[in-house]
Formats: structure tokens, C-alpha cells, sequence
């Protein structure tokens, strides 16, 4: 990043992989749909974390899978940077469910994801998130910490946010998310 040349060439390269990422997570990584996720604005390391998540199998997703089995750690880097330098562009939400939120996030996200939502190093950006996917999350990791939970439905883990989403009854989940939608 701190190269200008090597930034340029790298968001160039980064632009041109999206090819196969933009049919979900738009050109700009904005999502086309409101159960996938933004990627605009967020942490590079993040996201070249869940790549190789992706990647090596401890994310499952059939199509995330097929698609990062064979990028390079380049392609990864250069995905990473252009996504991270996108805008998120703002999206619907209630705004009461948004007021609601805000107590719950300072009591239950701010540490890892910021005040501002915009993730610490290592840590998700879910500032501007598609509230639908902040939903399906949130509901995923709860339901991974329930003993009836079939370990090959578990899609994605992580032992903080399993605790955190434990303690989240469905209508904390639908504030949270409103909240994060709002946040830029």
C-alpha cells in the first residue's frame, strides 16, 4: 500500500479477478443480493483470511470454494486491496431497529469491530453490511453453539462470535443488523 505504483497494479490485477466475485458481490463489492455479503471498504487482512479459508475448507461454501482453490497468494493480496478501497454504498433500514441496535452493539461488538464497525486488524468491517446476510450470520454462529447443531451443517466458526450470538434472541439479531446497516 505503501508503493503507488505497486497499488495501482495491484487494484488494476484485483479489478480484472473480480470477474467471478462480481455475479454476488458486484463489480465494486457492493452485493447484488442482500444475503451476500459487502466486501467494499473491508479489511484486506480480513479478507485475505477468509479467502484462505475458503481455500483450504475450514469455510464451506461450494462455490467460494471452487472459485479460491486456485487463486494464488497475489491474487488474494490484489482481490484484497481492490475490495478494501471500494465504497460501501448505503442501503435501506429502519430506523428504530437501528436505535435498538446501538445499545446491543456497544455492549456486544464494539471491542473487536470498533465504535465505528469498520474491525480492528484481523477483524470484519460490518459497517454498511447487507442486513439480510448480517442475519443469516449471526443466526449460523448461534446455532453452532446448540448440541443438536450437525457439525456438517456448520458452514463458518468462530468461538468469539458463537459466545457473543448465544446471548442474541432473533429480534437483537434484526437490531444489530439494522444498526450495522446504517453505520459508514
Amino acid at each position: 500500500m505503501q508503493d503507488p505504483a505497486a497499488r495501482e497494479a495491484a487494484i488494476r490485477y484485483g479489478k480484472d479477478r473480480t470477474l467471478l466475485c462480481a455475479s454476488c458481490h458486484g463489480v465494486d463489492g457492493n452485493a447484488n443480493r442482500p444475503d451476500y455479503p459487502n466486501l467494499a471498504g473491508q479489511n484486506p487482512t480480513y479478507l485475505v483470511q477468509q479467502v484462505a479459508k475458503f481455500a483450504d475448507g475450514r469455510r464451506v461454501n461450494f462455490v467460494m470454494q471452487a472459485l479460491t482453490k486456485d487463486f494464488t497468494v497475489e491474487d488474494k493480496v490484489n482481490l484484497a486491496i481492490y475490495y478494501s478501497l471500494q465504497t460501501v454504498k448505503p442501503i435501506a433500514y429502519d430506523e428504530r431497529e437501528a436505535s435498538r441496535g446501538a445499545d446491543l452493539y456497544a455492549r456486544s461488538c464494539f471491542r473487536c469491530h470498533g465504535a465505528s464497525g469498520k474491525g480492528e486488524e484481523g477483524y470484519a468491517r460490518i459497517a454498511g453490511q447487507q442486513i439480510a446476510y448480517v442475519e443469516d450470520t449471526l443466526k449460523r454462529y448461534r446455532a453452532n453453539t446448540r448440541s443438536s447443531t450437525d457439525p456438517r451443517d456448520i458452514r463458518r466458526s468462530d468461538t468469539s462470535m458463537e459466545q457473543v450470538a448465544a446471548l442474541l434472541s432473533d429480534a437483537d439479531i434484526t437490531s444489530l443488523a439494522h444498526y450495522l446497516a446504517q453505520l459508514r
